[in-house]
């Protein structure tokens, strides 16, 4: 040992001398014998250069030097205690954090609120953090570790767990007084003839996918992230658009929803890779994710 070591017996020693003035009774509550407890303080006396008990005194008492070990005792095992039961709280999900990737709106609207709010009245001290990711980068932050699960378009992909959630479906958006407002739904055709909005949401794949289908292709204006934006724009007569119907915000006067024939859906799900979980916490989210209803 060099001289900064200081065996935390000895230094839990000091404190039970400094508490009971008696070194048989400081080696009896350690349960170790009293010539070890001295020789053990002999040794670090030596190895310090400096007294640590006053000697001749009845009780027994301690030097400023052998105060300051004691409280060193104590602190270190306040740390333990703290520790031990940081570790407790993780195993039992009391505490932790969970990284949740989203794709946004979908999510955001009208599948987050509610299961947040039930695992929060739950595990009030396991706070879960949401990052939302456009869909295309969301499985690589799952993949590379960024986000503990994601709330997403279910993938194809083998390596992965899924836990599906929602069925949604993409839905036209025309404004008010369009000449397609009248109609129940649309066809790829139909929304070809007029300037369209491109989400640059999830969606956007699907979108694309759905006029291919149909031999068809529209014709870009603006290319929009946000859904409120979306819903700005077509509101405002400067095109259509298509987008998740559970990506719509609260249903607006000035915008039309119409149904896509051949209607397009996509399944939604809270999705894992089938490495061990960070955490407790995070095998505890997802359990709670695998109970909620469908």
């Amino acid at each position: 040992m060099t001289q900064n070591d200081i065996p935390l017996t000895i230094a839990r020693a000091l404190n039970l001398i400094e508490e009971t003035g008696s070194l048989s009774e400081a080696a009896r509550m350690l349960s170790v014998t009293q010539p070890a407890i001295s020789k053990g303080i002999a040794q670090l006396e030596k190895r310090l250069g400096t007294p640590v008990m006053r000697r001749g005194c009845r009780p027994l008492d301690l030097t400023e030097e052998g105060k300051a070990l004691a409280q060193y005792a104590v602190q270190a095992d306040l740390l333990r205690d703290r520790a031990l039961r940081d570790l407790t709280d993780a195993r039992s999900s009391r505490t932790g954090t969970v990284r949740l990737g989203s794709f946004g709106s979908s999510a955001s609207f009208h599948i987050l609120p509610g299961a947040l709010a039930a695992f929060a009245r739950l595990y009030p001290r396991t706070s879960v953090e949401v990052v939302e990711y456009p869909d295309t980068e969301l499985q690589q932050a799952l993949e590379d570790g960024l986000v503990d699960l994601a709330v997403m378009t279910v993938p194809t992909q083998e390596n992965l767990e899924v836990l599906p959630i929602a069925t949604d479906k993409l839905v036209a958006l025309v404004s008010a007084d369009h000449p397609l407002a009248d109609r129940k739904s649309v066809s790829a055709v139909d929304m070809a003839q007029y300037p369209f909005i491109m989400t640059k949401g999830g969606s956007g794949p699907l979108v694309e996918k759905w006029f291919a289908s149909a031999g068809q292709e529209p014709k870009i204006v603006h290319t929009i992230l946000q859904v409120n934006s979306i819903v700005a724009l077509v509101e405002a007569g400067l095109g259509v658009s298509i987008i998740a119907e559970l990506a719509l915000p609260k249903p607006s006067l000035d915008c039309q929803t119409l149904q896509l024939s051949p209607k397009a859906p996509r399944s939604i799900g809270f999705v894992r890779t089938e490495r061990t979980a960070r955490s407790r916490a995070v095998e505890r989210f997802w359990q709670f994710c695998a109970g909620i209803e469908r």
